[in-house]
């Protein structure tokens, strides 16, 4: 069994947290989490009855070790987050990746998951997130693993909204941090550890109509708005609306990584493993694109969230 690093409370997270998040204003507008999922690939923010995508939103601050965004440099590189993951991890190879925001409005718990998974030669920066999650839930591609440090950080004072996560797996005892959140963060490796987020605001409030081609943004005067097609679907006032940080580094040294992976071997490794298990299927030509595909891996190879895990 892979061992999963202890989780690392760190207080205070940031020197400046107003201006880190005044950087959610600025760098508005964000769009449906929902979008980063071919149409009819499960994803975590999908649901299948009336509203089949919930208000959350994504945005990219930092990208490949690079800052997209003015003042994300600082958070890249932010000494605090180094040290925790430095002393989780038990090295000093820790290598900044990106940086990567969420902003919720109110909706039901989220999904319990694990974060999109990196290989090297498999990243984000060329790959599909539902092609990295099955990949990371097959097992067949642990031998490229790219282990990550992942700290995460909130701006939310609102009820619920609660960051739950289950240290020593899915049979264990689940823990919480609770708003208001305060200028704190928790390093830990979400890639192998099971999280969510908790309810947020009233859990009876109507959940939006809006589709993966929504976005938010705010309005100017304190508030939030959900736009699509130009319509507003949802307006929220600032202090309802949830905030988080996302960053994550490598760890370990990568130049010992020089058998990476690229798309023809992952294809014949998915390949060879389907037709030991007598699995009927069709090599796509366009694998990323391909929704049957995907959804197909997502079948043989199910998170085991998909079947009970806790909610």
């Amino acid at each position: 069994m892979t061992l999963i690093p202890n989780a690392i409370r760190i207080e205070p997270a940031f020197d400046e947290p107003e201006q880190v998040r005044d950087m959610f204003e600025r760098h508005a507008p964000y769009r449906a989490l929902a979008a980063y999922a071919p149409e009819g690939v499960k994803d975590e923010t999908r649901e299948e009855a009336e509203h089949p995508v919930r208000p959350w939103f994504r945005g990219d601050w930092a990208l490949d070790g690079k800052a997209l965004v003015e003042g994300a440099e600082a958070i890249l590189h932010n000494k605090t987050f180094l040290e925790a993951a430095r002393a989780a991890f038990g090295t000093a190879l820790v290598y900044p990746e990106f940086v990567a925001v969420n902003i919720n409005g109110p909706s039901p718990a989220g999904t319990t998951h694990i974060d999109n998974p990196s290989f090297y030669g498999a990243t984000r920066v060329d790959y599909p997130l539902p092609f990295l999650r099955v990949m990371g839930s097959s097992g067949l591609f642990e031998a490229w693993r790219v282990v990550r440090a992942s700290t995460l950080t909130w701006f939310y004072e609102g009820s619920g909204g609660s960051f739950d996560y289950w240290p020593e797996g899915l049979n264990g005892p689940m823990r919480s941090e609770q708003p208001p959140f305060g200028n704190v963060a928790l390093c830990a490796d979400t890639d192998r550890m099971y999280h969510r987020i908790g309810p947020i605001g009233d859990p009876a409030a109507a959940l939006p109509r809006m589709s993966a081609a929504a976005q938010i943004q705010p309005d100017g005067r304190g508030h939030w708005s959900i736009l699509e097609n130009e319509d507003v679907r949802a307006t929220y006032p600032s202090h309802a609306i949830r905030f988080s940080i996302l960053w994550k580094a490598a760890i370990g040294d990568r130049a010992s990584n020089a058998d990476n992976l690229t798309l023809d071997r992952i294809m014949s490794v998915f390949s060879a493993d389907l037709r030991h298990q007598g699995v009927d299927f069709q090599v796509p030509s366009d694998p990323f694109a391909d929704s049957a595909w995907i959804l197909l891996l997502q079948r043989i190879y199910a998170d085991p969230t998909d079947s009970g895990g806790k909610q």
